[in-house]
């Protein structure tokens, strides 16, 4: 069976639990109040509409990979939690940037929203108070249903225990690399290795404790683990320096993405610091009248393309990120015991998707 054929069965498999576990809360909701009953069903189809599922997938190869041996049902359950929790930071993030859609759909304070325009009074300013609010509660919600998804599965309680640790310290490091991003906007002294930790927290914890968890339920080794934790860091970071790159130079009919929001934000990608470490005074004084100007003409967008392209800051970006992809598939070298053949091929083909994707 081919790498993709294996990521498409193990999409529907996490997608299947996933279901499952929320159905559970829908079934509470009805208990409770009709809105509770449509509130649950609006999280689940915030969840399900889609996603590369790479967090619950990373738990269960994370297990496998260690000869761990639990009963599947266990198993994608705890999984579903690092999915759920991602989802959470998305319904925040989308509050925090004001995005109306997620998914071709809109986002979940967009829909209630809408809701209270169509059910309650068209008070645009009480929709918008409503909506908000609403968002923060989902969540919230989403932030606790993780961690049940943990504590109500069959777990040894020592496993247990470690599992909800490294999902918590997940969060927090979230929320640190998050608060991290938005003080670097107006930082003119960030350094790439800022950057790196940034991005690190932002984004490869998840990646990172997602396997660790698995791991633990698969009772790994001090050095398993070890392996585990690098790789997780490494392709992490080295999947968030594609996502800069493709959030310039992708193909927006292929990422669904616009190429010119980083631009326009003057957000500090490793593009933009790679520029500003290599670029000529010129290059320097484009970056500086165009970015971070929300009016800029497609024209004046290109020529910061140009100026990441000329100064070479797009091929440092892409250097650094192939290092990062050899540094954490090599990490999975350096076990004792050695990982099994077949999952850690899974992971090396994982990171190679992950890392060379185009969308």
């Amino acid at each position: 069976m081919s790498f993709s054929e294996v990521l498409k069965r193990e999409i529907a498999s996490v997608n299947k639990a996933l279901g499952k576990f929320l159905d559970t809360k829908i079934e509470r909701g009805k208990k409770i109040y009709p809105l509770h009953e449509e509130y649950y069903s609006n999280l689940k189809e915030y969840l399900m509409r889609g996603g590369k599922r790479f967090r619950p997938i990373a738990v269960i190869i994370g297990c496998k990979v260690v000869g761990g041996d639990i009963d599947h049902e266990s198993l994608y359950q705890v999984a579903c939690s690092m999915e759920i929790l991602h989802n959470a930071s998305l319904i925040h993030d989308d509050l925090i940037d004001h995005d109306a859609t997620r998914r071709g759909g809109p986002t979940f304070h967009t829909r209630y929203q809408e809701l209270y325009k169509t059910t309650v009074s068209d008070d645009n300013e009480k929709a918008i108070h409503f909506g908000m609010t609403c968002a923060i509660l989902g969540g919230d919600t989403l932030i606790n249903l993780g961690g049940l998804a943990i504590t109500t599965a069959n777990l040894d309680p020592d496993v247990g225990m470690q599992c909800l640790d490294y999902y918590h310290r997940g969060f927090e490091e979230i929320i640190e690399g998050v608060f991290l991003e938005m003080n670097m906007i107006n930082d003119d002294n960030v350094t790439p290795e800022m950057y790196l930790k940034m991005i690190q927290l932002k984004t490869a914890a998840l990646l990172e404790k997602s396997l660790l968890m698995g791991g633990s339920i698969g009772r790994a080794s001090e050095s398993q683990m070890n392996a585990l934790s690098e790789y997780g860091i490494k392709i992490g970071q080295a999947f968030q320096i594609q996502d800069d790159i493709l959030g310039s130079f992708g193909d927006v009919k292929v990422t669904g993405k616009s190429t010119d929001g980083d631009i326009k934000e003057g957000k500090k990608t490793m593009l933009l610091l790679g520029a500003l470490h290599l670029g000529t005074p010129e290059q320097k004084e484009i970056l500086e009248k165009h970015l971070g100007n929300d009016n800029l003409t497609p024209d004046e967008v290109e020529k910061v393309r140009d100026v990441f392209r000329e100064s070479g800051a797009l091929e440092y970006a892409r250097k650094m990120m192939t290092d990062l992809l050899a540094e954490g598939q090599g990490a999975l070298d350096k076990t004792e015991p050695p990982l099994v053949d077949q999952y850690k091929q899974y992971m090396l083909d994982l990171s190679n998707f992950l890392v060379k994707r185009d969308y």
